[in-house]
């Protein structure tokens, strides 16, 4: 009896943009279950990240930052202010412009993320060694940075302590 040929496997390597995909996503998805026990989500972090380095930001000039409609940045916004992490005033400058800023608690709960974020970053990094590590942070810099060129923007980094200053993917 002949056996069927077998179809010849695609020897073309997977893309890159969808390897990079992968790595964001599965790397939100153990981030999002890293803050679980805090009660807080990625989305939520990278607010307080925000709002520990830039204090009075409003909650539209939040939602152009993330790239997203007012309407939803206004419900995280409502979800972080009930949990008390931040809390909104009324702008010296402008009365009808509410500024955000962080409560005492908004602060340790985000140094506590901070903290479990960079001990999964440390995971999720140990099959490179410290070189490896450094050649990729770099490779992607200059490609966003090639990007943002592209698009004729400046865009900020997203992540504004010094552990974080490097450009994040991810929008709200």
């Amino acid at each position: 009896m002949e056996k069927a040929a077998r179809p010849k496997k695609d020897r073309t390597p997977p893309s890159i943009l969808h390897l990079v995909k992968q790595v964001q996503y599965k790397a939100y998805v153990r981030l999002e279950s890293v803050f679980q026990p805090l009660g807080i989500t990625a989305v939520q972090f990278r607010i307080l990240i925000t709002l520990s380095s830039k204090p009075g930001t409003s909650s539209a000039e939040l939602a152009r930052l993330y790239d997203v409609k007012p309407q939803t940045m206004i419900k995280q916004i409502a979800i972080l202010e009930t949990k008390a992490l931040i809390d909104r005033q009324v702008s010296s400058t402008n009365k009808r412009l509410l500024e955000l800023r962080l409560t005492p608690a908004g602060e340790e709960i985000l140094r506590q993320c901070q903290k479990d974020s960079r001990a999964m970053e440390r995971d999720i990094l140990t099959p490179l060694d410290a070189e490896e590590q450094d050649a990729l942070r770099n490779y992607l810099s200059r490609l966003l940075d090639s990007l943002n060129a592209y698009k004729g923007e400046e865009v900020e980094i997203e992540e504004f302590t010094e552990e974080y200053s490097r450009a994040g993917v991810q929008r709200v």
